[in-house]
């Protein structure tokens, strides 16, 4: 197994593991995993830190990886201090961050890195949307149909999404836990595709 195959099945282990110590029970876990994700989103707002969700996934990582040498009794309290390390380092790392705005006034030099700025970003999006067409292809036909339902739910999302699993057969918790296992698939997936 390479390093990025061996690196992907340590992260999916410590991800179950994580799933383990939040309850036995998966439903529940499933439950109190996606109510752990939101309060730290909510953290991350409240305390100013873009991007939430990159953050909430570091936070989640580092408790992963804690867990796996550590015995923990209350998760969500080591999410919360590992949380506010990593808003610490986020504002360290928006402090050193040069603003357009600071630049040295040069007509040219701000239009040329904006137009550079510009291109740069299309090219990205333009890459990770291609990457993310292909890693969707290769899920099965049933479960990029189910993906896409669940995160295209139109109107009423609760309600859309509690048909979704009453048509599987699955409580909400089970679908929820289940798309969360195909997103780590995908964001596996789009990361290697996008080191290529």
């Amino acid at each position: 197994m390479n390093e990025r195959g061996a690196t992907a099945a340590s992260r999916a282990t410590a991800f179950q593991n994580l799933l383990v110590r939040l309850d036995a029970d998966r439903n529940q876990a499933g439950e109190k995993y996606e109510k752990l994700r939101r309060s730290l989103i909510k953290f991350f707002e409240w305390n100013s830190c873009f991007p939430a969700e990159d953050l909430v996934d570091e936070t989640l990582d580092r408790v992963a990886r804690k867990l796996d040498v550590e015995e923990v009794r209350n998760v969500p309290a080591l999410a919360l201090g590992i949380a506010r390390n990593v808003r610490l380092e986020a504002h360290k790392r928006s402090a050193r961050l040069v603003q357009i705005s600071e630049l040295p006034q040069g007509a040219n030099s701000a239009r040329e890195l904006n137009l550079e700025n510009a291109i740069q970003q299309k090219i990205d999006q333009g890459r990770r949307a291609q990457c993310v067409r292909l890693c969707l292809r290769r899920l099965s036909a049933e479960e990029r149909k189910l993906f896409l339902k669940y995160h295209n739910p139109g109107a009423d999302a609760v309600m859309e999404r509690q048909r979704l699993a009453n048509d599987y057969g699955l409580t909400i918790s089970a679908l929820r836990v289940r798309i969360n296992r195909m997103r780590e698939k995908l964001e596996r997936c789009i990361a290697a595709c996008m080191e290529r």
